[in-house]
């Protein structure tokens, strides 16, 4: 495991990026910034303020007593298999959530909606996502919730392998000026970006960078390409700001991805109809009576009481939505599509193929297909899942399953097939005792949506295995490993008794920008990643970004029914817990006490990006860990190029314009120029650098001095920047950072800003390198123009 201690300059664009509003890869604004908080916004600031202690305490004490409390034991009510009377049904129903009365499923008449559809478009999908407050309903209940475009799910976006995702998100969000940036807390949930998840594509410069944070009225250009050999399947996408990922999420800001083929040309998988599953767990308070968090066996409190005019989910209220036992308390539908307890229609004999995507932000799901009861015990035929994808992964084959088990980030591709009769179902979460959920705390069954089977029957085939084996990507034989890396996700105690506190942590440390693992391109490595909890069996969803892994092995501590762990030979006895494997994904489970063992490539990107647990406030509590993918250098080198020094001659370097022309200093022989180094055009401060230039270009050639840009940007992202605003000297495109390392502008695989001013034999006269582009460019004349009153020039 390689684990380095950034050093603070190479730190400190990160650190720029993802938590200082001064950063280069801010949103460029919209409009003037939100004026000072007045008196409503300051009494706001403390209910957030008072809540977020309250829900760190409340957490605190939840997870201290973890692994000693009793188990939480709910009234778990079973689906009736003969139905019930209307007054049996009543008084079986009422002692639970309204998502647990099978009345309520019966009932329905909710319409199942796809989601909107997005397409590409001559290799482009231009998109407008604006992150904004929208009233929606959830059922019956009127919900006031940041959403994009308006809805309670993001439209669905269908592209096709080497095609392009330009996208605008618009941030039209509210200020917060009073709101601290407080690290490794939920805060300002109104700033917000995007994460492509499970999208194998660059995570640098305004392709899938989540250290870009955008903040209330500012607006942040997206262009990720899509790699011509990536694998089809279903993705997603959704905010990923640390910080607010949790409160943005659980709200509904997040929409599928699909990359087409693959799958969808085999006849048999072409011919079903195709349903998107967005399944949301969004915990807005309303009308909630709930316990007060505050509370305690000394201090009793009455308990709290909501009456909103519409469903909310804000600071203010954290400590009644984010807490490890909070969804089981509000009583909320998991909705698909936004939609909670659709009615699927399916003709008898019919095979559908269902997209599922779990966007929930810290519950587990296990997905079931039950038979609605009947006046007299008849057996219905039973209706299981024929899983031929994971995480947009294609299995290889159809695997059948009764039981679909979804944890957050997992996504699910099945066939469902419809009995030959007619009749209803029932899609449910099924029920589950508390050793095995996230809570540790018994899990209701609940229902999700109504199915129907009615109208002309269908003929319909399934695939074979043979025609989707070859869809599996390669599996990672032993011989390719290069090398071993080790994770330890746990949530730790701190402090002394009685007022111990805990975090969250990956090896140990909550989430900092100075901490990365550095890893290097094209290694094959195995990674064996446990849960080791100073609190108990708590299990984390692994998630890591860019590359896909293949899980080998899932392994789990024996436990009694009432939780405690079986030893033997003084060791946890250990079980399997992975079917069907080996088997490719980009998010899985690391039970309580145990460890994943998995393998990955990695392949094509260098860059920063980050692995963490997807319980999403468990992310924005700090478990979560940088990742740096670095080049592969020479035996004999230990570190990234230098930069060269003052007095030194430029490297050298062929880069294309936005023509696809190359160019090289040489061409500009005998002539001094001023080489700049930037990260692109989507960055609000490179784009003033750029303009800068361009404000004092003629005095720059009226002292022939001639002006050389380089950006992170492709070739197209530099052409179509420059048709908008065209500039007067050259800019080269350098997409993979090659000649940023020769200058010493890439440390750790992350890019850094740098501006060199070269004299007419091309060695360095001044330089300098760091997080923000440098803006004093009229200077830059005075350092290289022929003047006898200049005296040498220093290093800065």
């Amino acid at each position: 495991m390689n684990i380095t201690k950034r050093k603070p300059s190479p730190a400190s664009i990160l650190a720029a990026t993802a938590l200082s509003l001064a950063c280069c890869a801010q949103g460029q604004e919209d409009a003037a910034s939100p004026p000072p908080a007045n008196t409503v916004e300051l009494a706001e600031r403390q209910q957030a303020e008072a809540a977020l202690s309250r829900l760190s305490a409340k957490s605190a004490e939840y997870y201290k007593n973890y692994a000693t409390r009793p188990q939480i034991r709910h009234t778990i009510l079973r689906a009736p298999e003969i139905l019930l009377s209307p007054a049996e049904e009543l008084e079986q129903e009422k002692s639970v959530e309204p998502p647990q009365r099978q009345s309520r499923a019966r009932t329905s008449r909710a319409e199942f909606t796809q989601p909107d559809v997005v397409y590409s478009k001559n290799g482009v999908l231009d998109l407008t996502l604006e992150a904004a407050y929208a009233r929606n309903k959830i059922g019956e209940d009127p919900v006031y919730l940041r959403a994009f475009n308006g809805k309670l799910v993001g439209p669905t976006l269908r592209v096709k392998p080497g095609d392009t995702l330009r996208i605008t998100l618009k941030n039209s969000l509210s200020g917060e000026r009073w709101t601290p940036n407080m690290m490794n807390t939920l805060n300002e949930f109104n700033t917000t970006n995007l994460h492509y998840h499970g999208l194998h594509v660059s995570p640098n410069g305004i392709s899938d960078n989540v250290l870009i944070q955008v903040g209330p009225q500012q607006t942040q250009q997206y262009e990720v390409h899509i790699p011509l050999d990536h694998t089809p399947g279903t993705y997603w996408y959704h905010p990923h700001r640390h910080g607010s990922t949790a409160g943005n999420v659980s709200s509904g800001m997040s929409g599928a991805i699909i990359i087409e083929g693959g799958l969808d040309e085999i006849p048999e998988i072409k011919a079903a109809k195709e349903r998107v599953m967005v399944l949301n767990q969004i915990p807005y308070i309303y009308k909630n009576t709930l316990d007060d968090p505050t509370s305690t066996k000394e201090n009793p409190k009455p308990q709290k009481k909501f009456d909103l005019k519409e469903g909310r989910i804000e600071a203010k209220y954290a400590d009644y939505i984010f807490s490890p036992r909070d969804w089981a308390a509000l009583g909320r539908y998991t909705t698909v599509n936004g939609v909670q307890l659709p009615v699927i229609h399916l003709r008898p004999g019919q095979i559908e193929r269902w997209r599922i995507v779990d966007s929930g932000q810290r519950e587990m799901i296990m997905l079931k297909i039950i038979a609605a009861p009947k006046a007299a015990p008849i057996a219905s035929p039973e209706i299981k899942f024929h899983e031929i994808a994971v995480d947009g992964l294609a299995l290889g084959k159809a695997v059948e399953k009764s039981t679909l088990e979804l944890w957050p980030g997992y996504r699910s591709e099945v066939l469902v097939q419809a009995p030959a009769v007619p009749g209803e179902y029932y899609l449910i979460d099924d029920s589950m005792t508390g050793v095995g959920t996230i809570s540790g705390q018994d899990k209701p069954l609940s229902y999700v949506a109504r199915i129907v089977i009615d109208g002309a029957p269908m003929v319909m085939k399934w695939p074979t295995n043979e025609q989707m084996a070859q869809l599996r990507l390669p599996a990672i034989k032993d011989e390719e490993i290069t090398g071993q890396q080790k994770a330890q996700y746990g949530i730790l105690l701190v402090g002394q008794k009685p007022n111990q506190n805990v975090i969250f942590t990956i090896d140990g440390k909550s989430f900092d920008m100075e901490t990365a693992r550095t890893l290097k391109l094209k290694d094959v490595e195995e990674w064996t990643v446990s849960s080791i909890n100073d609190v108990g069996l708590v299990t984390h969803p692994f998630h890591i970004h860019v590359n896909p892994f293949e899980v080998t092995s899932i392994m789990a501590p024996v436990t009694t029914s009432d939780g405690k762990v079986i030893m033997e030979n003084g060791q946890p006895k250990m079980q399997e817990q992975l079917q069907d494997g080996p088997v490719w994904r980009d998010t899985v489970k690391i039970p309580g006490g145990g460890f994943v063992k998995l393998r990955t490539r990695y392949t094509d990107f260098i860059g920063t990006f980050v692995q963490h647990c997807h319980i999403l406030d468990h992310e924005d509590q700090g478990m979560m860990q940088l990742i740096d993918i670095v080049r592969k250098l020479p035996k004999t080198a230990d570190n990234l190029p230098k930069p060269p020094g003052v007095g030194s001659v430029a490297a050298d370097f062929s880069l294309p314009d936005a023509n696809g022309k190359m160019h090289s200093l040489q061409e500009m022989q005998d002539k001094p120029v001023v080489l700049f180094f930037f990260k692109g055009h989507g960055c609000l401060h490179c784009a003033q650098q750029v303009t800068a230039f361009m404000d004092h270009y003629a005095a720059f050639a009226e002292h022939g001095i001639s002006l050389i840009g380089v950006t992170s940007d492709s070739a197209d992202t530099l052409m179509r920047a420059l048709a908008d605003s065209p500039a007067p000297f050259m800019i080269l495109a350098d997409p993979q950072g090659v000649a940023f390392s020769q200058y010493g502008c890439a440390a750790k695989g992350g890019l850094l800003h740098g501006t060199f001013a070269l004299n007419a034999d091309h060695k360095v006269a001044w330089r300098t390198i760091g997080a923000s582009p440098y803006l004093g460019v009229q200077d830059l004349i005075g350092k290289l123009a022929p003047n006898p009153n200049l005296g040498p020039q220093t290093e800065k």
